[in-house]
């Protein structure tokens, strides 16, 4: 039974808002995306064959030692440099794995939760520059089940997500500094549809039954750090301080900021019920205090902080 990650490089996330940028020259059709597993395995086939010659350095890791400890537990190693290549090189190694894990487990998502994922994948494969008429034919071996990989893994699947929102910040700031409208409209409908894809990636990597995580999953990040928390998760704490560039933009595009709007209360939404279901009415392992519960702090708490950040209504 696997339960260990292969090693996943990522850029450190500030380097997205050095990175050079383009626009995407293929663009995958909505039309084209078949339906439930078979959509998922499409995209990962789609960005199979990227290669890297870029090596994770630890003298450039500019993260903080509780930062670097989260990481450690994922499995994830960071590459100071030009982002974009490494970043299609974890693409195709993280969905690759992914289906995988699906494949070997099962899922009890719905075909349209893997549809929104699918969608949101193929846009992350646009920006980084797939093509959408190729797709890897190799046949792949198949795993054995295990809720500690799939934690793992899917977190992976979350991760490369996030840095995907990283880049369409950058993006949309070079946008908006140029007025350029039909983009800023464009990277605003991709945010958002990668926001969707967002949490069902958060509700895969807990797809696994409440046993699994009392005995597997919560013992497993103790011995780690009895202290392990999300909150150390380096990507997602420059994800919300970068939103600040919603503020900024039109009303002109307020169907597609109502959008990313909602996405946000139903990412947070889905982490609470997460939470709920494993560890009910109690707190997590970070929590100072024991009668802290945790869903209780993501729908009073930080859900709100993310919306003013973003300059929507809490």
């Amino acid at each position: 039974m696997q339960t260990q990650t292969a090693t996943l490089t990522l850029p450190l996330p500030y380097c997205w808002f050095e990175a050079d940028t383009s626009l995407p020259s293929h663009r995958f059709n909505e039309q084209r995306l078949g339906s439930g597993m078979g959509a998922f395995e499409a995209v990962a086939r789609r960005v199979q064959g990227a290669t890297s010659d870029i090596k994770a350095d630890r003298k450039d890791n500019t993260l903080d030692g509780a930062q670097r400890n989260f990481d450690a537990y994922f499995n994830v190693e960071r590459a100071d440099d030009e982002p974009v290549p490494q970043y299609r090189v974890a693409l195709g190694q993280t969905l690759k794995g992914c289906y995988l894990d699906m494949a070997a487990g099962g899922v009890s998502l719905t075909d349209k939760d893997l549809e929104v994922l699918a969608l949101g994948l193929h846009r992350l494969a646009d920006w980084a520059q797939f093509r959408t008429d190729e797709g890897n034919t190799d046949s792949w071996p198949a795993l054995a089940p295990s809720a500690l990989f799939r934690w793992k893994q899917q977190h992976h699947l979350f991760f490369v997500i996030i840095h995907g929102m990283l880049y369409l910040l950058h993006v949309l700031e070079e946008a908006m500094e140029r007025n350029h409208a039909p983009v800023i409209k464009a990277i605003l409908q991709d945010f958002a549809e990668l926001m969707d894809a967002s949490e069902v990636a958060f509700r895969l990597a807990s797809d696994f039954s409440q046993d699994a995580y009392e005995n597997e999953i919560r013992p497993d990040m103790h011995a780690f750090d009895p202290h392990f928390s999300g909150l150390f998760y380096a990507d997602h704490k420059e994800l919300i301080s970068r939103m600040r560039l919603l503020r900024r933009v039109s009303d002109d595009f307020q169907q597609e900021l109502d959008h990313i709007d909602a996405a946000i209360t139903q990412s947070y939404e889905a982490h609470a019920l997460v939470c709920l279901r494993f560890v009910g009415e109690t707190s997590s392992l970070a929590s100072k205090s024991e009668t802290r519960v945790a869903a209780e702090s993501i729908r009073e708490k930080y859900v709100r902080r993310t919306k003013k950040i973003a300059g929507f209504k809490a």
